[in-house]
């Protein structure tokens, strides 16, 4: 199978979709663009979102170009195993809202990094920023590389060029309408998504003579008993319990600290609204979440049936080649739309959250009174950058950023957020066992990594590339250092730790709502102690030989 299998014949047709999308991104953009008067606005929406709106955003956001290439070829791996990592990855909001992204709506910070300097100091708060900016370096690098790989892949056009073109055109959309324009921007690529994926799975279905094709998401069980001839382990559980415990670790966890999900909570208009956003978000993301696995599973029967085994290059396509095989040229032309439209979508929630840690909580805590105009000028200097930084590291990206973007799941949830759930909802941890905590595992995360020392790698194969045998070891530690370091610190640094205590009382009981301050609510001990006893045996189970 070359390239010209999955090229569509016509690519006028799928730059001329291409083009009305992305002329579309803009004319919002510049809408949205007069409304941004203040950095509040440029980051975080002017907090003027509503839940409807938000939620196609956040799950807009929450997919990539993975959701309709990769994603489809990993089905195509792991069979029924990949449903328990979608599971995990769809916890991660309902879990975001209910732990912290109420107390730091009330807190009116604008990202997790802005909390932690509030709540442990400006050094702290520099090593999490530091931490934040290449979790979502690697994120957005990926995102880019995967659209320039569709123009490349799905259109016939040069690698380079097309990095260069759709990194420009992405950064001046983003840049002129800061996160209003991206977010009314994310809902409309949501709705583009939805449609672009199941409006031609149901036809691929119904060409397959699967009934149940009205509701794609659900719609392939005909499919079932023959595909169980080709191929009888679909679906049985390729892997032992702690590949599926990893998925929870590295994934749930790690979203939690992601700053795309968690600004999307705090541009809504109330917490109130911030809450109803979870029903809605679980709707969009299950019935894409649902709708891949469909197609994942049609190709896989389309590719048995026919006695055709893909290569891995081949396999990233399947979404493209079986609407080529089923539908005419210009739904494979606007499933190309809905291609760009998730890893556009997901650019733009990083490029924001990286603008916000670099123009609000490094150079806002450099120079903390610089006047409301400058600070918007810094907030667009760094949109633009970032997207040009991005540009320049993905024209010869290193290995392990092109191999999986979830290794960045596993250091957010090792380095941010232990330190950001610990300290919303504990007086007892302070910044000597935040900061502590959050360097010593994240570098014990890049450490086992297959990507920098492959002698020290922890697991084989998947579960080493992906980061989650590492998590099972990192993200334990993250939790039992900072606790660990945080309750002794009370005893060595005395009346300093006495002084923070008491400022982290006061900011506990305020950002949960509490208008008098009473010690007993959040000062315990003993629950830190059992939380970090629980994290033994699974540190212990992850550094067991795979």
């Amino acid at each position: 199978m070359t390239s010209a299998d999955w090229q569509l014949q016509n690519i006028w047709l799928g730059l001329g979709i291409t083009l009305a999308v992305f002329s579309l991104y803009y004319f919002v953009a510049l809408i949205n663009n007069k409304k941004t008067e203040n950095s509040a606005d440029l980051y975080l929406a002017g907090r003027s979102v509503g839940p409807l709106v938000n939620s196609l955003a956040a799950s807009s956001t929450w997919m990539s170009v993975a959701t309709f290439l990769g994603v489809v070829a990993l089905i195509q791996q792991l069979h029924l195993p990949f449903v328990y990592m979608w599971v995990q990855l769809i916890l991660s909001v309902p879990l975001l809202v209910l732990l912290y992204g109420a107390s730091l709506y009330r807190m009116e910070v604008f990202t997790s990094v802005h909390f932690v300097q509030m709540r442990y100091g400006p050094k702290t708060a520099f090593l999490a920023a530091g931490w934040m900016l290449l979790i979502m370096l690697m994120y957005m690098i990926g995102q880019f590389i995967g659209i320039a790989k569709v123009f490349e892949v799905l259109l016939g056009l040069p690698y380079t060029p097309s990095l260069v073109l759709s990194a420009l055109v992405i950064t001046g959309y983003v840049t002129i309408g800061g996160m209003k324009g991206a977010t009314y921007n994310d809902a409309i690529q949501m709705v583009i998504m939805m449609i672009a994926l199941l409006v031609p799975l149901a036809a691929i279905l119904k060409a397959m003579g699967v009934s149940g094709y009205w509701f794609p998401p659900l719609g392939y069980g005909d499919l079932t008993d023959t595909l169980l001839d080709r191929i009888p382990t679909f679906f049985d559980l390729k892997f032992e319990a702690r590949f599926y415990l990893s998925l929870f670790v590295a994934l749930t966890i790690g979203t939690l600290g992601l700053p795309q999900l968690a600004q999307r909570v705090l541009t809504s208009e109330s917490i109130r609204s911030a809450r109803k956003v979870v029903p809605w978000f679980c709707l969009w993301v299950g019935l894409m979440f649902l709708g891949t696995y469909a197609m994942g599973f049609a190709g896989v029967y389309h590719f048995a049936l026919i006695g055709e085994e893909l290569t891995p290059e081949a396999a990233d396509k399947t979404t493209l080649l079986l609407n080529l095989a089923y539908n005419p040229d210009w739904v494979s032309a606007f499933v190309i739309a809905g291609v760009l439209a998730a890893g556009v979508s997901t650019i733009a929630g990083l490029m924001i959250g990286v603008a916000t840690v670099v123009g609000h909580d490094i150079v806002g805590v450099l120079r903390p009174h610089l006047p409301e105009k400058t600070q918007l000028r810094y907030g667009y200097f760094a949109l633009a950058g970032t997207g040009i930084v991005s540009l320049l590291v993905s024209l010869n990206p290193p290995a392990f950023l092109i191999t999986s973007i979830f290794w960045a799941f596993g250091l957010c949830a090792t380095a941010i957020t232990p330190m950001v759930v610990l300290g919303v909802w504990s007086t007892r941890i302070n910044v000597w066992g935040a900061f502590a905590g959050s360097a010593l595992s994240g570098a014990l995360y890049i450490l086992l990594s297959p990507y920098v020392f492959a002698d020290l790698s922890v697991g084989t194969g998947l579960v080493a590339r992906l980061g989650f045998a590492t998590s099972l070891i990192s993200v334990p530690v993250g939790f039992i250092l900072t606790i660990l370091i945080s309750l002794v610190a009370e005893n060595l640094k005395g009346e300093a730790a006495a002084q923070e205590r008491g400022r982290a009382q006061e900011l506990v009981e305020r950002m949960h709502g509490w208008v008098d301050v009473t010690r007993a609510r959040y000062d315990s001990s003993q629950w830190l102690l059992i939380l970090a006893a629980l994290w033994v045996p699974v540190m212990l189970w992850g550094m067991m030989p795979w």
